[in-house]
């Protein structure tokens, strides 16, 4: 296998994922000629255009060329596109192979969990720039300040990498150190059940070359016996404690962080920067310092706008764990009641955690829940929006009915939350064009 960085061309198919668009704006700061292809252009192909990073959606006239490095992300199929025929050659391959390849160029600063790895990746990376320390960066989300989270920095400095799950993507990341934000029962269509999935975890933990830090509060994280453990949380025996609502105990001093991110779980996710951080020589006071100038990210429970003081905000959660701390964190941050409206992701996560889904749900004061986002998934008999109940849940098939649902039932003070990995996070801006029109 040549070594990517031989390629002077690559070609990415599904550029505006989440986890490619980062990969293209990477590849395109290193050098490389970044071309790709997506169902159709967005916010995301515009703002990989801006740096020069150009998309098509006709693959109709592509060819495939020796010369090329082809990156394929999960949701293409690989026979339905110009390389069909291709797929044993070296340089066609897919995202989790391609960062494999990475991690044996560059030293890796991992960042895993079921929930909050993205934030905190991209927390990690600020916090290092912040203080003039120009690694590199690849996470899976769009600041808010629209920057997709790529970045090439210094060839002599570690790329600090989200590396998910899903599809068993970390499976063969050589991992230099490496955060574990938790593990919840997510992926279970691909891992077949919550045992398979502790089992990848802990084999991607157990060939970490140097130091885990580890989210002492989750349960199973708790059970892993790795050798060189660093531990935060707000359990007893964690070596950086949470103190709430907004206080780490780090060497047997209090430090206050101050910080826009709401709630509980952003707080858990700050702990375990901190902890990682400060074994890059970095001190507590320049890392909370850059804390507090941290923007987020995008569907990160990012605020849109509001309507005669009704706030608006979007997140990308759509597990019923993420969804029951957004919802917790808005509820106990801000007054006015609370309109969720969710719509859920994949008819197998939905069948496989309804009964949470709907509780999550419960935790609002309305709830609208919309058509199940297919994600590429053939239906599944009897799994149906239409299935959830309760005094507080709405279903409402269309989502161009909702807009005049909530004008019609929100009150001053109130809140409005779109919550989901599909395309709702389109609604928020349209309800609120709805408002002012």
């Amino acid at each position: 296998m040549k070594s990517i960085k031989k390629y002077k061309e690559v070609f990415i198919l599904g550029i505006a994922g989440s986890g490619m668009s980062s990969i293209a704006k990477y590849l395109n700061q290193r050098g490389a000629i970044v071309r790709g292809y997506d169902q159709r252009s967005s916010y995301v192909t515009n703002l990989l255009e801006n740096d020069g990073v150009m998309s098509t959606q006709d693959m109709g006239h592509e060819k495939y060329n020796e010369d090329v490095l082809y990156v394929i992300s999960s949701a293409i199929k690989i026979e339905e596109t110009f390389l069909k025929d291709y797929e044993s050659k070296e340089n066609v391959m897919t995202r989790p192979t391609f960062l494999n390849l990475l991690s044996k160029e560059v030293e890796i600063i991992g960042i895993t969990g079921s929930h909050g790895k993205t934030s905190t990746t991209a927390l990690i990376a600020h916090i290092f720039h912040y203080n003039n320390i120009n690694v590199s960066y690849i996470y899976g989300g769009v600041s808010r300040f629209g920057n997709i989270g790529g970045h090439f920095g210094d060839e002599n400095l570690p790329l600090v990498l989200e590396t998910d799950e899903a599809f068993n993507t970390f499976e063969n990341i050589e991992i230099e150190n490496l955060l574990v934000t938790n593990i919840d029962n997510d992926h279970l269509d691909y891992f077949g059940s919550f045992t398979n999935l502790i089992k990848a975890f802990t084999q991607v933990i157990n060939k970490v070359k140097q130091t885990v830090v580890i989210n002492l509060d989750d349960p199973n994280l708790k059970k892993i016996n790795n050798g060189n453990l660093i531990t935060y949380g707000e359990h007893q025996e964690a070596d950086i404690k949470i103190i709430e609502p907004n206080i780490i105990y780090y060497k047997k001093n209090n430090h206050t962080v101050n910080s826009v991110l709401l709630g509980k779980h952003y707080l858990s996710n700050i702990a375990g920067a901190i902890a990682l951080c400060t074994m890059y020589e970095l001190s507590i006071t320049e890392i909370i310092e850059a804390i507090s100038k941290f923007s987020g990210v995008k569907r990160r429970l990012e605020y849109i706008g509001n309507y005669k003081d009704v706030k608006f905000y979007d997140d990308y959660g759509h597990h019923p764990t993420e969804m029951k701390a957004t919802i917790s964190a808005l509820k106990n941050n801000t007054p006015g009641k609370l309109f969720v409206i969710f719509q859920p992701h994949r008819f197998t996560r939905t069948r496989d955690n309804f009964e949470q889904l709907q509780e999550s749900l419960g935790d609002a004061d309305f709830a609208v829940v919309t058509d199940i986002y297919s994600a590429g998934e053939e239906p599944i008999p009897g799994i149906s929006s239409k299935n959830f109940k309760g005094k507080n849940i709405k279903y409402i098939k269309s989502l161009r009915s909702v807009p005049i649902y909530i004008k019609d039932n929100i009150a001053s003070g109130d809140n409005v939350l779109t919550l989901g990995a599909g395309d709702i996070t389109l609604l928020g801006p349209q309800i609120l064009k709805y408002l002012n029109d």
